[in-house]
């Protein structure tokens, strides 16, 4: 049996921070024992000299604690003892609550050390984990997983607790009667090979769940983000089934977790009752006095719950090695890698932005997925270029790259002569601006949206951006006004009203380059006359990509560049084609 079978290597990584403050857990967890033991050790004077009237105490610990009992005057040494057994019990109770709160606080602290580490993974992890990693299994590692990786703590704490009051307990058990104390040892170590047998599978029926959970959480998410789906194809029974199938299949493989699990408590006890009773008929026939003899039982008494305590807890950390195997695959994910040359300021944008020979590519089950396949094009300054494409050709890959959020594995990209590679990113960032449907409004009002590029934007400022994006009328009637909470992904709102604002927050950033990733396809009538209105303003000015499939916006564009597969089919200046030859090209698109 290893004790290392039982502790995941995430926990390590977890409790590195408070590796002060768990010597100070284990030296309390002794001296509270410590007390209790002494305490208990001490109804032998009381038993042997009070009532008996004589001592029978055998050892050299019963005869230490004898010897202080008959140091006492007769007529007061019941009292004595009796008073001096409770201030040992208040002690070592004072020094258990203190135990206690220091254990609080480091599960809190680890608690809250886990959540923020993993924030950052889900914050700075590479593009390849986004563009691949279902959000099911993201969200169930943070709603779920974490949560029993911080029980783990709290469990593994509990270890140390334990673990240090058997300690003592077994020393004051062997000062009591050697003899009886080998016995109790090798019961002990019989049952923990017992309950090593019992619970070695309970880390692989643990991986079983977690991966289970992860299909329950998909389920659930489906349910939250595909509701009007559900319910325009009438499939509200189907779904139900599917998440009801989804739940019952996570309940039957915790279920078969938890009856093993539950099984081992009564198991050891029996095992421990046996132990106990052995103890008993071996005093017995080696003749152990009386006051040493009920000491020691009491003793073993107290023992047997710490015992079963770190027993329980072992194979509760052994039912988790699932959800931590989540927790530590989320804490392995690669950063977004930084540039380490990456230290000039972003250009002024004079000259223009150029792709030269790009590719990017990422890997999803063991497979490479060509996402652009050696694409150039060339976007001046002052200009605007429109990227046309079916879904899933490439189109959104180019604006991830022009943003840095990915990098090429092929090629180099460009800013005024400039590797991009080569610019701060934070200062190119500044820059730059993106209204896309994929940019959601968050759960604030519309003043704090529009300021969230710039959050020292002032109101003017906000404002002048949202009448550029044509929202200034309707925020003006709003409840609130500008102060109205537009909920969660902007639910207090219409689609049309979503993307204006969101327009608004790339268009106070006033950037040298802009980016519109499908940003007109859920607008009405007035606010797509609202972005074409911001084409021309731009025209001449800061740069513009235009992602869309509405030919308006792409005729105000001054070039444009069709992708298929990741490859440029077509390209070339609007104003060489006609409505009919560019309703063609977009034709293909279709």
């Amino acid at each position: 049996m290893k004790f290392s079978s039982y502790i995941h290597p995430c926990l390590s990584e977890v409790l590195r921070p408070f590796h002060r403050q768990i010597p100070a857990v284990v030296l309390l967890g002794l001296l509270a024992t410590a007390l209790e033991g002494i305490g208990i050790g001490l109804i032998i004077p009381l038993l042997d000299l009070v009532m008996a009237g004589q001592s029978s105490a055998q050892g050299w610990m019963p005869g230490l604690l004898v010897a202080m009992g008959e140091s006492v005057p007769a007529e007061s040494r019941g009292l004595v003892i009796g008073l001096a057994i409770l201030a040992l019990v208040v002690l070592k109770n004072i020094v258990a609550y203190a135990n206690g709160l220091l254990q609080a606080w480091i599960y809190g602290s680890c608690g809250h050390r886990l959540r923020d580490l993993l924030s950052r993974r889900l914050v700075h992890m590479e593009a390849s984990y986004c563009l691949t990693t279902p959000p099911s299994r993201l969200l169930n590692i943070i709603s779920n997983e974490s949560w029993r990786a911080s029980d783990a703590v709290a469990a593994f704490l509990s270890v140390l607790v334990a673990g240090a009051a058997t300690v003592i307990f077994l020393l004051f058990l062997f000062f009591l009667s050697p003899e009886l104390t080998v016995v109790v040892l090798l019961g002990l170590a019989l049952i923990q090979v017992a309950h090593d047998l019992m619970s070695r599978h309970f880390a692989r029926l643990s991986r079983v769940i977690a991966e289970q959970n992860r299909g329950l959480a998909g389920r659930m998410l489906h349910h939250v983000t595909a509701w009007r789906l559900i319910r325009l194809f009438h499939r509200e029974e189907f779904e139900i089934q599917r998440f009801r199938d989804a739940s019952d299949t996570v309940r039957r493989a915790a279920l078969t977790l938890q009856a093993r699990q539950i099984a081992v408590g009564p198991l050891t006890e029996v095992a421990h009752a046996a132990l106990f009773m052995v103890v008993i008929f071996t005093a017995w026939r080696v003749g152990v006095s009386f006051g040493t003899a009920a000491a020691f039982i009491i003793l073993l008494y107290r023992l047997q719950p710490q015992v079963r305590q770190i027993q329980g807890a072992l194979s509760s950390m052994r039912g988790w090695h699932g959800s931590l195997d989540e927790v530590a695959w989320l804490l392995a994910t690669r950063p977004a890698p930084t540039r380490a040359s990456g230290t000039l300021p972003a250009p002024p944008l004079r000259q223009g932005l150029r792709f030269s020979d790009v590719s990017f590519r990422y890997a999803t089950e063991g497979r490479e997925n060509i996402a652009l396949d050696r694409v150039s094009f060339e976007l001046a300054a002052g200009s605007s270029l429109a990227i046309i494409g079916r879904s899933g050709s490439g189109k959104s890959t180019i604006a991830n790259l022009v943003c840095g959020v990915i990098d090429p594995t092929q090629g180099t990209i460009t800013v005024d002569g400039t590797p991009l590679a080569a610019i701060d990113r934070v200062s190119w960032l500044d820059s730059i601006a993106m209204a896309s449907q994929e940019l959601e409004l968050f759960d604030g009002s519309v003043v704090e949206n529009i300021r969230y590029g710039v959050p020292g934007a002032s109101r003017e400022a906000v404002e002048a951006a949202a009448r550029a994006a044509d929202a200034d009328g309707f925020i003006r009637e709003l409840p609130q006004g500008y102060d109205t909470a537009v909920g969660d992904r902007g639910i207090n709102l219409s689609a049309g009203q979503r993307q204006r604002i969101a327009l608004a927050r790339a268009l106070v950033r006033e950037p040298r380059l802009l980016i519109l990733d499908e940003a007109t396809n859920a607008m009405d009538i007035l606010s797509e006359a609202s972005a074409l209105k911001v084409l021309e303003a731009r025209r001449g000015k800061g740069a513009t990509i235009v992602i869309s499939h509405h030919l308006s916006s792409i005729r105000l564009c001054d070039s444009f560049i069709r992708i298929h597969e990741g490859r440029i089919v077509a390209a070339g200046p609007t104003s060489a084609f006609d409505a009919r030859s560019l309703e063609e090209v977009l034709g293909q698109v279709a």
